[in-house]
């Protein structure tokens, strides 16, 4: 049994949060201290979990909300309006950045080894300067390979060898642009070394499925597939209205986006309804997005609801393409209506329709009616997209993703 504390930095969305929550958890059981540290937002959401929380301040990603900054990183119909959004994105986010990196210095403190993911790619200078072991734990491919371009960018066709390698470097030097100001303070301050552009030397585990990306053949050995992180099954007990819509007819569908601004949720409301009629299905929706008039007996608004509880009771998922609603939808063997709004969701709405078990992606600037229509009346006459679903949930679920990545976290810190 050993007794080495383990730092885990948990920047992002919840969606970037849970599988290091899960992870933690698996650290936890193999007999280590697990301290994650993680926004305020979760603090609450880790302790229920009962590993040590630490704050990492303010949340870059919280700035995505403000109406000045919804089209910041954004796939859209126009491009100027995009860099403009993203510029006053990184200029916003620049002193959030600063304080961040001053957190992670401070969680790091007294720590045996560090675990960083992509919010906080420049923790393994932090992790040389304090002489620990540092390991990145990904939930997106971002190793340069030849096999594909790199999933940040909102592309999903290959650039051909060449240009798919070269594509990472040119993800990385935007990422250091983005981060200058607070890593050159950083740098002089604690005497660290620079982040170098790419660094394939360390060691890095993904949290994703071989079988939805395989492994490509140029990956150095020290970068490792392990399959999806997933906490824990816990017993949860549904609102009695929740309860009551889902046995009073067949399974819904759920529409949800995540951490994804939603530009004109009035709109889409609209579309649910026409999908409605035009299908006979229901539909859960989030409160967030579910307006006043939708009618009752084909639409229920939620609150939060585990996906792990819900999707299972679900016939298909309507979604932004973030990797963690992807990967719990994948889990509980659904079909998947990706909209794809922004950086790696292009990547996963690919991925899943060469899979078969989703239609061909519905970019945000695409959506209408009658394009939802035609994807759900695939899913509903398309068995062996159903069946596609069901065997490759039965196929994650053998993988461990945790288990394996904790057996190759214990060799490594």
């Amino acid at each position: 049994m050993t007794s080495k504390t383990i730092t885990l930095l948990a920047s992002g969305t919840r969606g970037d949060v849970q599988p290091y929550l899960a992870l933690g958890c698996g650290l936890r059981a193999a007999g280590y201290h697990v301290r994650l540290a993680a926004h305020d937002a979760y603090a609450a959401f880790v302790k229920t979990w009962d590993l040590v929380f630490f704050s990492l301040g303010e949340n870059p990603s919280d700035l995505f909300a403000r109406a000045e900054h919804q089209d910041a990183l954004r796939a859209g119909q126009n491009p100027l309006r995009t860099l403009r959004a993203s510029y006053a994105y990184w200029q916003r986010a620049r002193p959030v950045y600063a304080k961040l990196a001053q957190h992670a210095w401070r969680a790091a403190q007294d720590s045996d080894a560090l675990i960083f993911g992509l919010p906080t790619f420049w923790a393994g200078a932090l992790a040389s300067a304090r002489h620990i072991p540092g390991v990145q734990a990904l939930m997106q491919p971002l190793t340069p390979t030849r096999a594909f371009p790199c999933p940040l960018l909102p592309i999903s066709s290959s650039l051909g060898g060449a240009g798919n390698r070269l594509s990472y470097l040119f993800c990385a030097m935007l990422m250091h642009w983005a981060w200058r100001d607070a890593l050159n303070a950083w740098h002089k301050r604690f005497q660290i070394p620079r982040v170098p552009t790419t660094n394939i030397a360390t060691p890095t585990l993904y949290g994703f499925s071989a079988h939805i990306v395989p492994r490509p053949s140029d990956y150095p050995p020290q970068h490792q597939i392990t399959g999806f992180w997933f906490l824990p099954d816990r017993a949860w007990q549904p609102p009695m209205e929740l309860d009551s819509f889902l046995r009073a007819g067949d399974a819904p569908v759920y529409v949800g986006f995540g951490s994804a601004p939603v530009r004109d949720a009035r709109g889409l409301n609209a579309l649910l309804i026409d999908a409605q009629r035009a299908t006979g299905l229901r539909f859960l929706l989030p409160r967030t997005l579910a307006e006043e008039t939708l009618p009752r007996a084909s639409f229920y608004a939620l609150d939060d609801v585990p996906h792990t509880w819900l999707f299972p009771r679900v016939r298909a998922v309507i979604h932004h393409g973030g990797a963690g609603t992807t990967a719990a939808a994948l889990r509980a063997g659904v079909p998947q209506i990706i909209v794809p709004m922004y950086s790696d969701s292009f990547f996963w709405s690919a991925r899943l329709f060469d899979k078969g078990v989703a239609p061909r992606p519905l970019p945000e600037t695409k959506l209408s009616a009658d394009a939802l229509i035609d994807a759900l009346e695939l899913i509903l006459r398309d068995n062996a997209m159903q069946a596609r679903a069901r065997d490759l949930s039965k196929a994650i679920a053998r993988e461990q993703g945790v288990t394996r990545a904790v057996d190759l976290l214990c060799v490594l810190i």
